[in-house]
């Protein structure tokens, strides 16, 4: 087979941005990623409100910054799934140029407690993230990238811990191991 039968050039059937800021609270995420936005909004020449769904309280003290750069900003206080997904639509839909997810880390966290209410447990067992990994991955990870807008999210900042062994008694000590987005 030949490399032209295989794959086709690359084109660009729209454009649209899809961006992710992670960190340590109070580092500044949601101040970035608005300027981000802005930058972004202007760039495109997009002219439709951006939403955003709010559950750091952020949202209040980027006003000015919206109103000082002409842009129309909603607001949606929100730690639930479903209302990020009905964002995803008024994007796909073109109502909005722009959805601004404030914090998906709270998102999540809010989808685990409401699968731990649902499933009667008061912590997670190895099964459970069996079930509720895919889960996430088809409620949320699939349609967002599916959507074709331009989309915005903030994550808290974490630490991975892990066990160390202790030579003298083997009780182990939990150290950190690294950083990640929550």
């Amino acid at each position: 087979m030949k490399l032209s039968e295989f794959a086709k050039p690359i084109v660009a059937k729209n454009h649209f941005i899809k961006a992710s800021l992670g960190g340590f609270q109070g580092s500044g995420k949601s101040l970035t990623a608005t300027k981000f936005i802005i930058g972004v909004y202007k760039d495109l020449k997009l002219s439709k409100p951006i939403l955003i769904i709010d559950n750091e309280k952020g949202g209040r003290f980027l006003i000015n910054q919206f109103k000082k750069a002409g842009i129309k900003a909603l607001i949606k206080d929100s730690k639930q799934l479903a209302d990020v997904r009905e964002a995803f639509r008024f994007v796909q839909n073109g109502e909005i140029d722009f959805l601004f997810v404030d914090s998906l880390t709270k998102i999540y966290y809010q989808y685990v407690r409401d699968y731990k209410k649902k499933n009667n447990r008061q912590s997670m067992f190895l099964q459970d993230w069996g079930k509720l990994l895919p889960a996430w991955q088809e409620e949320f990870s699939d349609i967002f990238v599916e959507v074709e807008g331009n989309i915005v999210f903030t994550g808290r900042g974490g630490f991975e811990y892990e066990k160390e062994e202790d030579q003298k008694d083997e009780q182990g000590n939990i150290i950190e191991k690294g950083q990640f987005v929550k």
